[in-house]
């Protein structure tokens, strides 16, 4: 979808953003459905996140798609990255008995 909105940049300066609008409105629904079935978001959230990326698409600068690619870029980043498991703490039961005995 980045890469659809870098491209529409170019057209917009001939078809005075119409084609952008439209588009615009057709990615909008898979984006809304990639939401809901691949990362189980409820259908809100689904569908607030798919009109920010229409409204970001339809928009007639390549900005939005570089600020939408760059975050998520991002958090493919943070997802994939080694994380280290939290420190757990002890159970209170735990320590009284130890310090009990």
């Amino acid at each position: 979808m980045v890469v659809v909105d870098l491209m529409l940049t170019a057209s917009d300066l001939a078809t005075a953003a119409t084609v952008s609008v439209l588009v615009a409105v057709i990615l909008t629904i898979p984006c809304i459905l990639l939401q809901r079935y691949a990362y189980k978001d409820e259908w809100g959230v689904a569908i607030g996140k798919g009109l920010i990326v229409g409204i970001l698409t339809a928009i007639p600068t390549p900005l939005p798609a570089i600020v939408t690619g760059t975050g998520g870029l991002l958090g493919a980043i943070g997802l994939l990255s080694d994380r280290k498991e939290p420190a757990r703490l002890e159970a209170a039961s735990a320590r009284r008995d130890s310090a009990a005995g």
